[in-house]
């Protein structure tokens, strides 16, 4: 007797778990966006001694770090989603794999 091929209840479990995968990763990238820092009037204490030079470093640090957030939103976002559309595709391929054994119509 021949192995049986997984069917789509497999390749649903492997979804499912990816999807898991890209939610997690979405998180943790929520986590360093939080995470990133920004000077701002407080912290500048230590530049008060050379003005001009601080202000070009905050600027240039503020910058960097604007860019990175506005990144890390985006791929935040785009993790978010695709791991639901993911978790939906899973879940109709179980509904269809399940419907064709009983002989049914999706």
């Amino acid at each position: 007797m021949a192995p049986q091929t997984p069917g789509y209840e497999v390749a649903a479990g492997h979804l499912e778990k990816f999807a898991g995968t890209a939610g997690d990763a979405g998180t943790e990238v929520q986590g360093a966006l939080d995470g990133t820092p920004r000077f701002e009037g407080w912290n500048l204490a230590p530049l008060a001694g050379v003005p001009l030079v601080g202000l070009l470093f905050v600027n240039r640090l503020n910058a960097v770090a604007d860019t990175w957030a506005a990144g890390a939103r985006v791929l935040r976002e785009t993790l978010a989603s695709d791991s639901e559309r993911l978790v939906r595709v899973a879940a109709t391929y179980v509904q269809v794999e399940r419907a064709n054994a009983a002989g049914g119509k999706p």
